[in-house]
């Protein structure tokens, strides 16, 4: 009797600690690390769409600047943004030496916003400076333009502001999703369309999928594509057709 007591509280005991055993927790890194594996990362389908324009009209700040603003608009908007486009345009961001006046002109009927770099230099700042500023004016100039407005997030760049230096203590360069309520509606009005994110898996299983850059896609590729093992036969019943 003590015998099987003694069995039995062992069992118990030995079943509680594995119970009580902790899980492993992988770290967030891990857990995209798994994903990857799985999906091969996502990618962009474009759309046939108009653009998004920053047309650069002035010397002052690079075209190398406005090509890395274009690509930060694009990425965090998902619509195609581009510097100098000759045709498809759809709004224009204008970037211009005028008089040392207004910074920012929004014409939202005409899908243009004007920047002023004349305006963002009058007290001769440093080229960093400049860059964020136009920066910042850009996509006020933008939001505006689509229909957002102004937004009571300290770090958003479409907080109220009146003077450059209020411009200049925004601590974000490009504006926050709290500002993007009507963007995307007006965009697609003016013939913008953004473009659809999907994982490599799945724009392999649809057709479209570029060339595998790694060996994680290329593996999916391979698999998505490979012939299968015991193909689907499918019988003639001469009653139904030919």
């Amino acid at each position: 009797m003590k015998k099987c007591i003694f069995v039995s509280l062992a069992a118990i005991l030995t079943m509680a600690a594995f119970s009580e055993a902790p899980k492993r927790k992988l770290t967030p890194q891990q857990i995209e690390d798994r994903k990857y594996r799985h999906f091969g990362g996502h990618i962009y389908q474009q759309r046939e769409t108009k653009l998004i324009s920053i047309s650069n009209e002035q010397q002052t700040l690079p075209e190398a600047a406005l090509v890395k603003i274009a690509a930060e608009m694009q990425g965090i908007l998902m619509l195609p943004v581009t510097v100098n486009a000759k045709d498809k345009v759809g709004l224009t961001l204008k970037l211009c030496m005028g008089d040392k006046g207004t910074p920012l002109i929004v014409m939202p009927d005409n899908a243009t916003a004007t920047v002023n770099i004349a305006a963002l230099s009058a007290d001769k700042p440093s080229p960093e400076v400049l860059e964020n500023r136009a920066c910042k004016e850009l996509w006020r100039g933008l939001i505006y333009t689509l229909g957002g407005g102004n937004t009571y997030v300290q770090q958003c760049v479409m907080k109220q502001i009146s003077s450059l230096p209020e411009l200049d203590a925004l601590p974000s360069r490009t504006a926050c999703p709290d500002a993007f309520i009507r963007v995307s509606e007006s965009a697609k009005a003016l013939g913008i369309q953004s473009a659809r994110r999907v994982t490599y898996r799945q724009a392999c299983k649809e057709g479209w999928a570029p060339a595998p850059t790694n060996d994680v896609q290329q593996a999916i590729w391979d698999e998505v594509h490979a012939i299968p093992a015991t193909p689907m036969k499918i019988e003639f019943d001469p009653k139904k057709g030919r």
